[in-house]
């Protein structure tokens, strides 16, 4: 009896499916209804950052699309119609895949990247997969492919059918189709907000890839163009050789990683994180020191801090991959201020303690300081914490008893901070003695000579000699940097504001009380790479806060003039006060007003920086 009815069933499903293939209102609807799909595929990178607020922002209508059809349609008749069709879906997939690293980029870091700059960003994506990985976190990306593939696949097929379908009406009922179909797309365009979709050009009630794309190929071309011809006529090549300083203040660089305006102008958080800077004021100003800040516009926002300190170093404007990759590896012809404060017979320092070898990516002395002291450097044994690992009270107690006390040389020094960095999910604990978070690393930490990352002027190791290196401290610290570390950044919330709060707190709190231990002649400048993610979305400004201190206010009059205001606080309502490219000339305009042979003449203030194809 069960056979029987599950065979009538089987029977009457099939019946059912075929009379409603023979259907002839469905055969007469099914092609436009695959055209509202195949827009739909195409459109979704575009749109998919916008759908939770605006659904029906599916049905933009593409031009690139619609004029493809139209174009297969036509010519399905003539000979070689099958490759204009190939042709024509080979041109709508690059299409489809240039839109989704676009709306990539604009979550993350806000803004889309140029195409040769994918070459480049390639090889961080990769670090980054490695940094959370996870068997859970590969099926999900392994999926991700498959589905991704699979929509390629059905869209092609699906085109195919639809331009069959449509070439076999006759000539009047497909006119009359496609006005209905387009005016339909159009009203519901009509009724969207474009002005968030990405990858396109939005023409009236159509969006464009094309033009996007070629756009995209052209600043790309022009950036590459661009770069060299920069380097090589850059004004700041004078510096070096023009200036010299008599007096020579220690210079000191704290990048607080996320740092962002945010915090100044979310009503959730500005009145108290107000009361926290007055706090941090006070304590500074009863050590003797003065203290002037002002609003600083990154070149990024979301991610790229590298991109942040090198535009600050260089004082020239870097927002993509590829023109950090070109100054980089022409380091020695990029004038920079590492290279000028060494020329000046300063000690230069970076500490980065979230850097460490990996497969495929050996360290980088990128600016050639003298001492670099990298992860491993430090010795830490203690509990990874965060996206950092140290805690920065950690690494900044150890490169100033170990590295920094010891100078015999007027110092430079690059903190690059991390404990800072998203998501935000622990923030550290500040200890009263730093040694105590190291988990008893530190006995052989007298013996500290630097690591041995390459410098930017000496990258091709003996062969097999670093690789080697790299291998055995990677298998060495495996279980320490294992994954996954990093958790997931979740909905962005009051909690989630708070605890980056807290996390900024955190590292202005071990600057502050590093300070007040600190005697002698400095310059300090504390400030934001750029604005954090996701939680930045509230201030859609690209603005970092900068604090600059000195216990001579004579080391201050230049930031001064430029419109930086007294104290820790700042006025949510002013306008940028600098730009990050703009620091370079500013430091150095600030040490030669006060620090040069009496009568020598300032470099000109450079408040843009130079722009090289970017």
């Amino acid at each position: 009896m069960c056979g029987m009815l599950r065979a009538t069933m089987g029977r009457s499903a099939s019946s059912w499916f075929s009379s409603l293939r023979a259907s002839p209102s469905l055969r007469a609807v099914a092609p436009w209804l695959g055209v509202l799909v195949l827009n739909t595929l195409f459109v979704l990178p575009a749109v998919a950052r916008q759908l939770p607020r605006q659904p029906l922002l599916i049905f933009t209508p593409s031009g690139d699309l619609l004029v493809l059809l139209a174009l297969c349609t036509a010519v399905a008749g003539f000979r070689h119609a099958a490759w204009v069709r190939r042709g024509s879906v080979a041109v709508l997939l690059l299409l489809w895949l240039y839109m989704w690293p676009a709306m990539i980029g604009q979550i993350i870091i806000r803004q889309a990247p140029l195409l040769y700059d994918l070459l480049f960003l390639a090889k961080h994506v990769g670090i980054l997969l490695m940094d959370l990985w996870t068997w859970s976190r590969f099926a999900a990306l392994l999926g991700a492919v498959l589905v991704l593939t699979l929509a390629g696949w059905l869209g092609w097929r699906l085109f195919s059918a639809v331009v069959g379908a449509l070439a076999r009406r006759p000539a009047r009922h497909l006119v009359r189709g496609i006005g209905v179909m387009l005016m339909a797309l159009f009203a519901l365009a009509l009724f969207q907000d474009r002005r968030h979709v990405v990858g396109v050009r939005v023409t009236g009630p159509v969006v464009w890839t094309s033009p996007a794309l070629v756009s995209n190929l052209g600043k790309s071309f022009t950036m590459y163009q661009r770069i060299k011809r920069g380097i090589e006529h850059s004004p700041y090549a004078q510096y070096r050789d023009s200036y010299r300083l008599d007096r020579k203040p220690d210079v000191h660089l704290f990048l607080v990683e996320s740092y962002g305006r945010i915090l100044f102008s979310h009503p959730d958080i500005a009145e108290r994180w107000r009361g926290i800077l007055a706090h941090h004021q006070q304590c500074l100003q009863d050590a003797g020191w003065h203290v002037v800040s002002g609003f600083s516009r990154a070149p990024v926002s979301g991610g790229g801090s590298w991109m942040a300190e090198a535009t600050v170093l260089t004082g020239i404007r870097v927002r993509y991959e590829a023109v950090f990759r070109h100054l980089v590896d022409d380091i020695q012809n990029t004038p920079n201020l590492v290279r000028f404060l060494d020329s000046q017979g300063y000690q230069t320092v970076l500490l980065a303690p979230k850097d460490r070898a990996r497969p495929g990516l050996p360290l980088e002395n990128r600016y050639d300081y003298d001492t670099t002291v990298f992860a491993l450097d430090l010795k830490y044994e203690g509990p990874p914490i965060g996206w950092g690992i140290i805690p920065d009270q950690y690494s900044l107690g150890f490169a100033h008893e170990y590295v920094f006390s010891r100078s015999t040389e007027p110092l430079f020094t690059n903190f690059h901070m991390v404990s800072s960095h998203a998501p935000w999910s622990v923030v550290p604990s500040i200890v009263e003695d730093w040694r105590a978070l190291g988990g008893g690393g530190l006995e052989d930490a007298e013996e500290f000579e630097g690591s041995e990352g390459e410098s930017a002027s000496a990258r091709e190791p003996g062969p097999g000699k670093f690789r080697f290196k790299e291998l055995s401290d990677r298998l060495r610290h495996f279980k320490r940097f294992r994954a996954p570390r990093y958790a997931y950044m979740g909905d962005v919330d009051g909690l989630k504001l708070t605890s980056f709060a807290q996390a900024i707190d955190y590292d202005l709190e071990i600057l502050v009380q590093y300070l007040e231990q600190l005697d002698g002649d400095k310059l300090v400048i504390i400030m934001g790479d750029h604005q954090p993610p996701l939680v930045s979305e509230a201030d859609d400004t690209y603005d970092v806060p900068v604090h600059v201190l000195a216990r001579d206010p004579a080391l201050l009059e230049e930031f001064s003039a430029a419109g930086f205001s007294e104290g820790m606080d700042l006025n949510d309502g002013r306008f940028t006060t600098i730009l990050h490219e703009a620091l370079f000339s500013m430091v150095v305009r600030g040490l030669v007003r006060c620090c040069a042979e009496p009568g020598t003449e300032p470099p000109v203030l450079r408040p843009n920086g130079i722009h090289i194809g970017n």
